[in-house]
């Protein structure tokens, strides 16, 4: 079992909609950040095993580049639950907004 969370800085429409439309790769409603890349960076360096479900993936990226300055999306293991009190503090310290997709409500 694993859970779906989403981050990002600024976008258009609810969180729910934008969550739902980045889980198809649609990442229009967002607009690029530079903190959204220092958090996946900062994702990244503490926890390299994050790598494996953190979108977009490098192989993403090759066709949509800017998208790592849009949102990250993480689909964590059970294992990996362990993270989250401290990737939601290290997004609210970047000033992001999310969704968790299994509760259905913003973070």
């Amino acid at each position: 079992m694993s859970s779906d969370f989403g981050f990002w800085k600024h976008g258009t429409g609810n969180p729910e909609e934008i969550f739902d439309k980045l889980a198809e790769g649609d990442a229009s409603d967002l607009s690029s950040s530079s903190d959204i890349m220092r958090f996946r960076e900062e994702l990244l360096t503490r926890w390299p095993d994050i790598e494996d479900v953190l979108e977009p993936s490098e192989f993403d990226l090759e066709d949509s580049p800017d998208d790592a300055m849009k949102y990250v999306l993480l689909t964590l293991s059970v294992r990996q639950l362990d993270y989250l009190p401290e990737i939601l503090s290290m997004a609210k310290r970047a000033g992001l907004v999310g969704f968790s997709g299994v509760a259905g409500e913003s973070i």
